[in-house]
């Protein structure tokens, strides 16, 4: 099994390819990032790690000026990621219930219309997974 945790620079990049709606060249990564801690070897070398863990691909290819540049996109979504972070830490599909009532908690949003948000949000998980459950039984018969 690969190794999905990442360091800061590759978090980074994550977040951006993740809050982006159109996949990233390396160039308009460094522009995002307005830092003087990357630079194009740092962003080569992140991009190579991420992919390297499968969690990036490249999605299209860009032309400058006389150049091609790769377009990356993410592999997994935020919540893919987070999922396997905690099955990787031990927890399994049977403790969502207690997590998104710890993450309520914490949170300290407790207001009626959040709770009833989140109360939607678990109904259709579970008529989901019902829906799934009836429809794998009946291709068993």
């Amino acid at each position: 099994m690969k190794s999905y945790s990442l360091n800061t620079r590759e978090k980074t990049i994550m977040e951006l390819l993740w809050s982006s709606d159109t996949g990233l060249t390396s160039i308009e990564m460094l522009n995002k990032l307005d830092d003087a801690d990357w630079n194009k070897l740092n962003i080569f070398r992140t991009i190579n790690s991420l992919i390297d863990k499968d969690l990036i691909k490249v999605s299209g290819f860009e032309q400058y000026n006389t150049q091609y540049a790769r377009r990356f996109t993410y592999s997994i979504t935020q919540e893919e990621y987070a999922a396997r972070l905690l099955e990787a830490g031990g927890l399994t599909f049977r403790s969502l219930g207690n997590i998104a009532m710890a993450m309520i908690k914490n949170d300290g949003d407790e207001d009626e219309d959040s709770r009833e948000e989140l109360i939607e949000s678990l109904q259709e998980i579970i008529d989901n997974l019902k829906k799934e459950s009836s429809e794998k039984n009946k291709q068993e018969r």
